[in-house]
């Protein structure tokens, strides 16, 4: 129990207070949402991915761990389709339950959560943290599956209903995110040029720095401007989807893997538990609110598994402690 409310205090409470923040600036000073997406969509958000990518060194382990997170990406939209079928979900309802069961929120709080977790207790070890940078390593490994994606099947999935299969892949064509993957792969490995050391790294630094603050601080302002009701049936289903389904799928996914087929560390297990044990992507919100799809449901969605991921996820991070011993 201890460790149950070290984990609250530690890693989520800090994240929650950002979202906060969003909601009092939104009351005060009534900020443009639009103006908001558009900055974490085309600036903070490309920046933050070509300065995090650049600068991670991937290893053997890290295509394992890929390997899991794609498995797990596509048995939760598998889940939420039956369960929306169940329901009798009409088209664009479907795909706005898809995203949210299968993009969880990497960016702006899983790789957050995974510092705050693997820099304190229990993997303090004679006052270093030995665990951090790999499991570090090992969320955002499954972080770029999400943002690809997230980002390009995730805004075909959310148009669907409200724009043609043209129009959805125009519009993700002009998304800088899609190319920043790739791009700063690249250029990680091939370029002849330390882009650190170059003019464009500092800017590049800063904006990708503005990224989880900027995106939480949005998520409040969508937050306040959405009535808080948790007892709809659609976002309670899909709440469970996304904190308890989830969780359990990737660790119905990664014990059988580790035990008969590619043996991961038991840090990068761990990892990828905590990765897809974390709330709805804000993205899928954003993507929602760009794509006028049920903006309304989308962020009812990422405001419930925000407020109950409170107690979620530390009982999966726990879980995934337990299970995968150090």
């Amino acid at each position: 129990m201890e460790l149950f409310f070290h984990i609250i205090l530690t890693s989520i409470v800090p994240i929650l207070l950002l979202t906060l923040m969003g909601v009092l600036l939104d009351r005060w000073f009534h900020l443009d949402l639009r103006t908001l997406s558009k900055l974490n969509f085309y600036l903070f958000l490309p920046a933050y991915i070509l300065k995090s990518f650049y600068v991670t060194d991937l290893n053997s382990e890290s295509f394992e761990i890929f390997a899991c997170a794609l498995i797990i990406l596509f048995a939760n939209s598998l889940l939420a389709g039956i369960v929306a079928k169940w329901q009798g979900y009409g088209m664009g309802k479907t795909e706005i339950v898809r995203n949210a069961t299968m993009f969880s929120n990497i960016g702006n709080l899983g790789v957050a959560l995974g510092t705050f977790v693997f820099a304190n207790d229990p993997y303090i070890i004679d006052g270093a943290t030995p665990y951090l940078h790999d499991g570090v390593i090992a969320i955002i490994a499954t972080f770029i599956i999400q943002t690809i994606f997230c980002n390009s099947l995730g805004f075909y999935q959310a148009g669907k209903g409200k724009l043609t299969t043209r129009d959805s892949i125009r519009t993700i064509l002009h998304i800088p995110i899609i190319y920043c993957v790739p791009l700063s792969i690249l250029a990680h490995y091939y370029s002849p040029i330390d882009l650190t050391q170059t003019i464009i790294w500092g800017p590049l630094d800063i904006f990708g720095r503005c990224f989880v603050g900027a995106a939480m601080l949005t998520l409040g302002v969508q937050l306040n401007r959405t009535p808080w009701n948790f007892l709809k049936k659609d976002v309670l289903i899909t709440s469970a989807l996304r904190l308890i389904v989830g969780p359990i799928v990737a660790l119905a996914v990664v014990l059988p893997i580790t035990m008969y087929y590619m043996p991961l560390q038991a840090i990068a297990a761990q990892s990828i538990i905590i990765a897809y044990a974390v709330p709805s992507a804000v993205n899928t919100a954003l993507m929602a609110v760009e794509m006028n799809n049920h903006p309304e449901l989308a962020t009812q969605i990422v405001l419930a598994t925000t407020v109950l991921s409170s107690f979620t996820m530390p009982l999966a991070i726990l879980l995934a402690y337990y299970v995968f011993p150090l």
